[in-house]
């Protein structure tokens, strides 16, 4: 998800990465949505700090035995609580309003990378090996996955949605050996510590690490429960 103070901060940066993804201007909508949250949570804020102050004052009315001004603080505060009950509910909404707005939202494309509308646009950077030649057409990984009983694309797009595969027998093993040679690789040679952690996560840290638009010192290995952290990083 996108960091909100960057946005406010970058505004036309932000718009011009949009458009280079062919999407619409969407800074002023964000900022918007930023500022009606901003200006409830002030409002929402003062008037707790207003009903604290009321309470005490209640107390120091009573001692002084104005009890006029003591009921007339107590209807204060009963009317404070009541807006901040409702108010709690609005930030909820308005907060919800917001990062719903900003989870739709694509990264940005680096400076580096090629503008384009396809893959055909893409900048050939090297080629390793030779293209190999064969006298007849080849199929697809995907069809040679699904013919060989390997790849699984219908069961996975019922447990999340298209672009998923589940992979049996031999390659589920491969997938499993890659994984583990990748750690056995940067542990032993990378200066990274491997960490055995939790699986479960706080929604918004999911978020967070679904659309994280920097390299992520955290690298999840398919349902492993399995980090690498550099070493520098875990003082």
């Amino acid at each position: 998800m996108f960091d909100i103070k960057w946005i406010r901060d970058h505004p036309d940066q932000f718009d011009a990465g949009l458009a280079r993804r062919g999407l619409a201007p969407t800074a002023a909508e964000i900022l918007k949505l930023d500022e009606a949250r901003r200006t409830h949570v002030q409002k929402l804020q003062d008037a707790q700090a207003r009903r604290n102050a009321a309470s005490k004052q209640i107390g120091q009315a009573m001692g002084a035995g104005d009890t006029a001004r003591a009921e007339e603080l107590k209807s204060e505060v009963s009317d404070l609580k009541a807006f901040i009950q409702s108010g709690e509910d609005e930030e909820r909404r308005l907060t919800d309003e917001l990062n719903t707005a900003l989870n739709g939202l694509p990264n940005l494309p680096l400076g580096e990378t090629p503008d384009g509308e396809d893959e055909g646009d893409n900048l050939e950077l090297r080629v390793v090996g030779e293209t190999p030649a064969f006298d007849f057409e080849p199929k697809q990984h995907f069809e040679l996955g699904e013919a060989l009983g390997l790849m699984d694309f219908e069961t996975a797009a019922r447990m999340a949605g298209s672009r998923f595969v589940v992979m049996k027998g031999p390659l589920a093993r491969l997938e499993r050996a890659i994984a583990q040679f990748m750690l056995d690789l940067q542990t032993g040679e990378h200066g990274y510590l491997e960490v055995y952690r939790h699986i479960l996560c706080g929604t918004r840290r999911c978020m967070e690490r679904a659309s994280s638009r920097s390299l992520p010192t955290i690298c999840s290995v398919q349902k492993m429960a399995v980090g690498l952290f550099q070493r520098q990083r875990c003082r």
